[in-house]
């Protein structure tokens, strides 16, 4: 199933344009899929952004000003992958390592040759910019085992009575509250990640 709604995030014209203009004689799905990670990872800038209901048109935005945090980055590579056909989805959680936590966002998408595979456009476009092909080729088609996904789906429904606003209705890796009815933001109430232990389990090698 697809984590992508294309009812509500319709790529544009311009996008399935410069899908088109990405993948010119390539037939291959994943290799359309790679050539649009690399465009996002080697082209785009990763910067902070504002709440993203304030913002409009994002994965466009992301395409020409060339610049996006982990969500729109993978909102973009959602659009172009919907612009010619490849299944693809959100997924957004948790990045964790031993002395670290934080919300994060990537995607699932689909080829019939290797099914579902990851891709996480912001940590490759880092690896790319620091130099490191290794990784920057791992992200694409993996993620690191340090996560934890809550969602599947973007601006997906919290299966509680839906309040008028919402503090975190896209991505919504770290949750939400309601108070009679209406939905808090986030200054007014507290929450806290934290990582409480970290463990190496022993590599077991069996003969």
């Amino acid at each position: 199933e697809s984590g992508y709604d294309s009812a509500l995030f319709p790529p544009s014209a311009y996008l399935r344009s410069l899908a088109a203009a990405l993948t010119a004689g390539v037939t291959e799905p994943l290799v359309k899929a790679k050539c649009f990670y690399d465009f996002i990872t080697k082209k785009v800038r990763y910067s902070f952004m504002p709440s993203y209901f304030c913002l409009d048109r994002m994965a466009e935005r992301c395409a020409v000003d060339r610049v996006g945090d982990c969500g729109i980055q993978a909102l973009l590579f959602l659009s172009l992958c919907e612009a010619v056909g490849i299944s693809a989805r959100w997924e957004s959680g948790l990045k964790t390592e031993p002395k670290f936590i934080g919300a994060h966002d990537w995607v699932r998408f689909y080829t019939p040759s290797f099914g579902w595979r990851a891709a996480d456009l912001s940590y490759g476009g880092s690896a790319w910019k620091r130099g490191d092909e290794l990784l920057h080729r791992f992200y694409f088609g993996n993620v690191d085992p340090w996560r934890m996904a809550a969602n599947a789906r973007i601006l997906g429904e919290t299966g509680f009575p839906e309040p008028e606003f919402r503090a975190d209705p896209y991505d919504n890796q770290v949750g939400e509250m309601a108070l009679d009815g209406r939905g808090l933001r986030y200054e007014e109430f507290r929450r806290r990640k934290e990582v409480l232990r970290a463990e190496e389990i022993p590599q077991v090698i069996r003969p």
